[in-house]
C-alpha cells in the first residue's frame, strides 16, 4: 500500500441533476459512505488533511466496537463518512480487505421510505438479500457487493430523520475545503446492465446512461477493467471553485473536486 497522499488535477465531469422525476414513492436518499482499512487513524489523519476537517472529539468507546470494529465518523454538508478497522483477525472486515488487497470503499449506506417496497422490487430482480433485519431500531436491507459491487445497504428511519450516526444531533466540525460529497463511482464489469437494474431496484431519481440521480447526489457506475471493484471514487463540492479539477488518493478512495 503507498502510504503517500496524491494531488493532482482531474477533470470530474460529473453533473449533479437540481431536481429529481418524482414518482408515488418517496425518492431514496444517499446518506452516506463508508470506508475499510486496517490502519483507520492513519487514513482518517489524511482525509482531516485534505478536507480540512477537525477530528470529531468521541466520549468513550465507538459503539460500533460492540460489533467487533473501530470506526470514525465525519460529516462533509450532509452527506457522513465513516472510516473502520476490523478489532480481530477473524472479523468480516478482514475477509473483505483481503479479498481487495487493501483499503477501499466498503459500502454505500442508502435511506428508503418504504423497505417492503424495495423487497418486492428486489424479488421480481430475482436476488437474495444478504440482511433483512431490525439493527437498533431500525428496518435494514442489504444486497450482495459482489453483484453490485459495492455494499449497497439501506435503511427505513423511523422517524425518518432519525438515521444512523445521528448527524444532526451531534456538533460534527465543519469541513472547510468541501461543501457536500455530490456523488460517488462504483466500479463493476457491466455497468450498463448493473446501472439499469440498480435504476428499477433502488428508487432513484432518473438514470442517465450509467449515472443514477438521487436527489442532490449522484451514483455513476463505471467500468472495473479488470481492477478492483466497488466504490472507487467520491466527488466533493469545493467550497474554492478554483479547486475544481483537485484530487486526493486516500485509503483506495479518489477524492475529487468539483
Amino acid at each position: 500500500m503507498n502510504r503517500r497522499t496524491v494531488l493532482g488535477g482531474l477533470a470530474a465531469g460529473l453533473v449533479v441533476r437540481p431536481a429529481l422525476a418524482t414518482t408515488g414513492e418517496r425518492p431514496t436518499r444517499i446518506r452516506h459512505y463508508v470506508l475499510a482499512t486496517r490502519e483507520m487513524n492513519f487514513v482518517c489523519d489524511q482525509i482531516y488533511e485534505v478536507l480540512g476537517l477537525a477530528p470529531l472529539q468521541r466520549e468513550g468507546p465507538s459503539p460500533t466496537e460492540t460489533y467487533g470494529f473501530y470506526s470514525t465518523m465525519m460529516k462533509i454538508g450532509t452527506t457522513m463518512l465513516e472510516v473502520v478497522e476490523p478489532m480481530r483477525p477473524d472479523h468480516h472486515l478482514n475477509q473483505w480487505l483481503d479479498e481487495r488487497g487493501g483499503d477501499g470503499g466498503y459500502m454505500v449506506v442508502m435511506q428508503t421510505f418504504n423497505s417492503e417496497a424495495l423487497k418486492a422490487r428486489a424479488a421480481a430482480e430475482g436476488l437474495t438479500l444478504t440482511r433483512d433485519l431490525i439493527f437498533r431500531g431500525q428496518h435494514m436491507l442489504q444486497f450482495d457487493y459482489r453483484h453490485f459491487g459495492t455494499h449497497f445497504e439501506f435503511y427505513q428511519y423511523s422517524p425518518p430523520e432519525d438515521w444512523w450516526g445521528d448527524p444532526n444531533g451531534r456538533p460534527y466540525p465543519l469541513a472547510r475545503v468541501a461543501t457536500e460529497i455530490v456523488g460517488a463511482e462504483v466500479a463493476v464489469e457491466d455497468p450498463q446492465a448493473i446501472a439499469a437494474q440498480a435504476a428499477r431496484l433502488f428508487g432513484a431519481g432518473d438514470r442517465d446512461g450509467t449515472r443514477l440521480n438521487f436527489e442532490d447526489r449522484a451514483l455513476n457506475f463505471v467500468p472495473s477493467r479488470g481492477n478492483w471493484r466497488g466504490l472507487v471514487a467520491l466527488d466533493l463540492r469545493a467550497r474554492d471553485q478554483t479547486r475544481g479539477g483537485d484530487w486526493a488518493r486516500i485509503g483506495g478512495i479518489t477524492f475529487r473536486f468539483v
